[in-house]
């Protein structure tokens, strides 16, 4: 993947809350592949909104937001709905459903080599785990 790819770009979005509370103004920004990005600001300043934004979760704005659709977007809000009769543990995994099933398909299929097999039998299972890595 290339480094230099912009996986999302906002361009002049702009944010108001009724009657006239503008919280965006004028917003331009670009995210490429691979960057870390903090967001940081004082209460009320629009952090959170701007987050919504990226996450898709808030579609009420002016300007454009693009996004690779080859990437998902997260998020986490900052006072969300939890189940109380789940773990935090639990409520974590959740979120990462797909990344735990390829984990766990990841982890039978290694269990395989464990086995005697034929040469053409383990290179199928190495194959398999390779297309799971690139997962």
């Amino acid at each position: 993947m290339a480094d230099n790819k912009v996986i999302f770009a906002m361009e002049g979005v702009s944010k108001t809350f009724p009657p006239k509370k503008k919280v965006l103004n004028n917003i331009w920004l670009s995210f490429y592949y691979g960057a870390k990005i903090g967001v940081l600001g004082l209460n009320g300043s629009g952090k959170s909104s701007l987050l919504k934004l990226i996450a898709g979760l808030d579609t009420n704005y002016e300007g454009k937001i693009t996004f690779d659709k080859e990437y998902k977007i997260g998020y986490l809000a900052q006072e969300p709905i939890l189940d109380e009769t789940k773990t935090v543990k639990e409520i974590v995994q959740e979120g990462l459903k797909e990344i735990m099933n390829v984990v766990n398909a990841y982890e039978a299929v290694s269990a395989k080599l464990a086995e005697p097999m034929s040469d053409d039998e383990m290179m199928k299972v190495i194959n398999e785990q390779g297309e799971l890595l690139e997962k």
